[in-house]
């Protein structure tokens, strides 16, 4: 499992911190028998992949080697995983988050880097479609996790699933049955909001 992680050129790519070198290793303690361990290297993930709600080239790139731990039986805690991967699923670019009414400092800023505003927001829009595109792939391994015991991960999984139009005729069934169930607020209101989202999207719906 994970033999092609160290084929990715993971000191090239940036994450929320920086270089990404220590992506690998913090995909590989997730599979780990310490649980301490395992906890340790699923927050350094969120830090680093999802810093503020926000994603990042390693974070693209390190879905699929999530989903392959995701897929195997042998994986201790899947579930966290998998609300790890929805998360992602729904991050957003880091301007999109961070530049509210300073659109002419961030102007200033990026021009004194030698770029623009457009061109780095078209830079962010990138991942965000690269990360959705490596979600779409193995979407359906998430769909489980809407029964998980953790309002917060089924909520993770409701939001991620919606981001799938295309996939709506597989994924409508499960939200819906999904919503029937729910007792928590949180979870229903994500799955309201991912089933109404993806009805819209879908004429036969």
């Amino acid at each position: 499992m994970l033999s092609d992680i160290d084929a990715v050129p993971w000191s090239t790519l940036r994450h929320a911190f920086g270089e990404a070198s220590d992506v690998p290793r913090l995909i590989r303690a997730l599979g780990s028998s310490d649980r301490e361990q395992r906890q340790a290297a699923l927050k350094e993930l969120f830090a680093y992949l999802l810093h503020q709600g926000t994603v990042y080239e390693a974070s693209a790139l390190a879905l699929p080697f999530l989903f392959e731990l995701l897929a195997s039986s042998d994986t201790p805690e899947r579930n966290w995983i998998a609300f790890l991967v929805a998360s992602i699923a729904d991050g957003k670019g880091y301007l999109n988050v961070h530049i509210g009414i300073d659109e002419q400092r961030w102007r200033k800023i990026l021009g004194e880097r030698g770029t623009t505003l457009e061109a780095e927001r078209e830079r962010e829009d990138r991942i965000v479609r690269m990360v959705h595109g490596e979600v779409g792939r193995a979407v359906h391994l998430l769909v489980p996790y809407l029964r998980d015991g953790q309002s917060e991960i089924r909520a993770a999984v409701a939001r991620a699933l919606r981001l799938h139009p295309g996939r709506a005729a597989e994924l409508l069934p499960a939200l819906e049955a999904a919503e029937a169930r729910e007792t928590a607020p949180d979870a229903s209101e994500a799955l309201r909001q991912s089933i109404a989202m993806l009805r819209s999207s879908w004429p036969e719906s």
